[in-house]
């Protein structure tokens, strides 16, 4: 783990006061805005950050990079639960969303403090040596979970960092989120994925992903801009 320096422009409670009086006022406006924050250059700065970078380069040794996708935003909040929602994942290996090279990585940044109270990150150390683990179909009807079988609960480790901390890790970590936080308290994390140009199965494969890009052709507000608001911002 590697820390990269603090940059705050107001506090963590400014920010999560803020977060659930917009979740509270309208939650479907809440929703859009949190979906919104992976694309922010300053976000994507920091995730591709040459420190980051760096370790890339120099400890694990890749020359050439790939970005399988973009960046994610991880909220974690009692008080800003979605119903029906995401609120953690079950313990799951990010290769199968990813499908790049073998040895590719995920990174995660936490912005807040977390600690055991406070939604960890919880992984197997190890379980990336053990390759694809089998998954079982959820109620959701997805495959990613891991099958129970593979694992125990005691084999989980929580993470404690601080905001700043990088963690690196195999796609093939098992991992997942605790759900066990304290009221009033939030964590919000970053994470991307990098990949390694030069993984010979990854050149064999001819440089696969598994994330999709795709145009949304259809406007989503009708008669939206009109002729007056372009000319104002053109004017």
């Amino acid at each position: 783990m590697n820390q990269l320096p603090e940059c705050h422009q107001c506090s963590e409670n400014d920010v999560f006061s803020a977060m659930q009086a917009l979740y509270s006022y309208d939650i479907e406006r809440y929703k859009k805005t949190a979906s919104g924050i992976w694309r922010k250059f300053d976000v994507y700065e920091l995730m591709h950050d040459q420190r980051i970078i760096r370790v890339l380069n120099n400890v694990f040794g890749w020359k050439d990079l790939f970005v399988p996708g973009g960046q994610v935003a991880h909220i974690m909040a009692h008080e800003l639960k979605i119903p029906d929602g995401y609120f953690g994942l079950v313990p799951h290996q990010d290769f199968p969303s990813v499908q790049g090279s073998l040895d590719g990585v995920v990174v995660w940044l936490p912005l807040v403090d977390v600690d055991i109270n406070n939604f960890p990150l919880e992984v197997i150390p190890g379980s990336h040596k053990r390759g694809l683990l089998p998954t079982m179909q959820n109620a959701g009807n997805t495959t990613y979970e891991i099958s129970p079988e593979q694992y125990q609960d005691e084999d989980f480790i929580s993470v404690e960092v601080n905001a700043g901390d990088v963690i690196f890790m195999s796609m093939f970590t098992v991992h997942r989120s605790s759900i066990n936080g304290t009221l009033g308290r939030y964590r919000l994390a970053l994470s991307t994925r990098f990949d390694n140009a030069d993984e010979k199965t990854f050149i064999e494969r001819c440089y696969p992903t598994a994330y999709e890009r795709r145009v949304h052709r259809e406007q989503f507000l009708p008669n939206f801009p009109n002729i007056n608001q372009v000319t104002e911002i053109f004017k």
